[in-house]
């Protein structure tokens, strides 16, 4: 028998643990890389939220235990049971940037005696979360195409849109990250431009 005709491999058997590396709410499916391929993408396993225990939404960086079969789609999750979202990358990522930002802050504010000006303590946040992002956006760079979590977009946007923009595009041209996402750069603008205006109408309402 050659290799072209040679059975598929069989499905692991048991229960199976990994992780959520992509799920489409709105279409109901996605894919977990499960623990055993040690971050190799081509062994990634198809899953769709009618296999889900409650028909639960999914998210990425979810873990989750699963059986597999074969199915018309290749390798298939069965029977998951999806681990708490408390443990997924978004919350963890957003923890550590806004409290590092909120250290820094309190760092700063110390350094200049309490200042009491609101403006400046809006700066000062400003030039903290910054700090915080840009740091985010070199450990994300540092995990692009590698093994290990990466930092979810979603919260990258979030902390510009706290008043990390600065930071955020400094990272962007320092790492050389994201920079050509086009979907991810029409949304960065889009917060600036948001931000822009905001501080237009504060300045003008003084």
């Amino acid at each position: 028998m050659t290799a072209k005709n040679a059975p598929p491999t069989p499905p692991p058997t048991g229960v199976q643990a990994g992780v959520v590396v992509k799920f489409e709410a709105d279409r109901g499916f996605g894919f977990i890389r499960p623990d055993s391929a040690r971050g190799a993408v081509n062994q990634d396993i198809f899953v769709h939220v009618r296999n889900v225990e409650g028909r639960r939404t999914l998210h990425p960086g979810q873990r989750v235990r699963f059986t597999v079969a074969r199915t018309s789609r290749g390798l298939t999750a069965l029977n998951v049971q999806a681990g708490s979202v408390l443990n997924i990358p978004y919350l963890k990522f957003l923890l550590i940037g806004i409290g590092s930002a909120l250290v820094l802050l309190f760092g700063l504010a110390f350094a200049l005696d309490r200042p009491g000006s609101l403006a400046l303590w809006i700066g000062m946040w400003a030039v903290a979360l910054s700090m915080a992002t840009f740091g985010l956006y070199g450990w994300d760079k540092a995990r692009a195409g590698a093994t290990g979590t990466r930092v979810p977009e979603l919260v990258l946007h979030l902390l510009a849109a706290l008043g990390g923009t600065p930071g955020a595009f400094l990272g962007m041209c320092t790492f050389r990250h994201k920079v050509s996402d086009r979907r991810f750069q029409a949304i960065f603008w889009l917060i600036v431009a948001a931000q822009v205006g905001v501080l237009a109408w504060w300045l003008l309402s003084l």
